[in-house]
């Protein structure tokens, strides 16, 4: 059994998760008041946050294959590592797809996305094993959408086995911008598309500490171009960004009215009396206005620029400790 208390929720973004990346270099490297580091029982990641969960999680397992603990500092300073050499610019991650091409799929009814992403799958499938999986001691799921059925799905090792990279590769699959990817013949992408930050399995799954990173702010970034509405794609960015968004806020808002609940309790006869229902205490790592990169043309600099901001603001937010929403 999976000691799913500590628990770590990682946002979708694309390329934004190399602000991931360096904010997760910060959380396993900071040392709280009382002594302690965050050791994660749990793992949940959507999109980008998947990639970047499997890796951490991946890890783990390699380290208890040799029978030993994790070292999380040095898998956060791996993690970074990995984005600094390995994600240089969309051409080790992924295509664009010609016009012509995508007129002759549009007009023949097999469109499949605005690009390629090979590079990326194989960059998952070679830095992510079933078997480190299988052994890792942290519980990790990746969430999925189905667009056949429309569901939101959490996969993990336990249900799908080996196929389970089919799962992580199609977490990160942004639909429209990214072929859609096959698995056993369900058609699956981003879980990011239902669910931004998958807050709700962490808490079912019994989360009592939650270290949240997300690449969105809490607030939408405003949009004073009138092309950037006459953009088809742009729109279509805009509108998930808005739906997305709010879903997250909201999750993060339910937690706070869930431990404002208990604390009434608590200060009323000594215990929580509702059942299932608990203080959950959270950091929440995300930046302060939108992240500025083009996920189609960036450089090795852009990301490194974001892995610095993201370990900057992971320590400003570490600094103020465990929060319930209620300080």
């Amino acid at each position: 059994m999976f000691d799913t208390r500590n628990s770590l929720v990682l946002s979708g973004g694309n390329v934004k998760g190399s602000y991931q990346a360096g904010a997760l270099k910060a959380l396993f490297n900071h040392t709280f008041p009382d002594g302690s580091k965050f050791k994660p029982g749990a793992i949940y990641g959507v999109s980008v946050g998947a990639m970047n969960g499997g890796f951490i999680a991946d890890r783990a397992g390699q380290a208890a294959l040799k029978g030993q603990e994790p070292d999380w500092p040095e898998i956060g300073n791996e993690l970074e590592a990995f984005w600094r050499n390995n994600i240089t610019s969309f051409a080790s991650i992924g295509k664009k797809r010609s016009a012509f091409s995508l007129a002759l799929k549009i007009i023949g009814g097999k469109f499949n996305g605005l690009t390629k992403m090979d590079g990326a799958a194989e960059l998952a499938r070679a830095n992510i094993r079933y078997e480190n999986l299988k052994a890792s001691k942290t519980y990790y799921a990746c969430g999925v959408t189905n667009m056949r059925t429309g569901d939101y799905f959490d996969a993990d090792v336990g249900t799908f086995g080996e196929d389970i990279l089919d799962y992580v590769i199609a977490s990160t699959r942004e639909p429209v911008n990214m072929p859609i990817m096959w698995v056993k013949d369900q058609p699956l992408v981003d879980g990011g598309v239902r669910n931004i930050a998958p807050l709700a399995p962490a808490i079912k799954r019994g989360a009592e500490k939650m270290a949240i990173i997300a690449m969105k702010p809490d607030h939408m970034s405003v949009v004073e171009s009138k092309k950037e509405f006459g953009n088809m794609l742009k729109l279509l960015k805009r509108t998930l960004g808005t739906l997305t968004n709010e879903i997250m806020n909201n999750d993060l808002e339910k937690v706070r009215d869930i431990n404002a609940a208990c604390q009434k309790e608590l200060d009323a006869g000594g215990q929580v009396h509702t059942a299932g229902k608990r203080i959950i205490e959270f950091v929440e790592v995300r930046p302060q206005e939108r992240l500025a990169i083009d996920s189609t043309d960036f450089t090795s600099d852009d990301i490194k620029r974001l892995i610095k901001q993201g370990e900057e603001e992971a320590k400003e937010q570490l600094a103020k400790g465990w929060l319930t929403g209620n300080e």
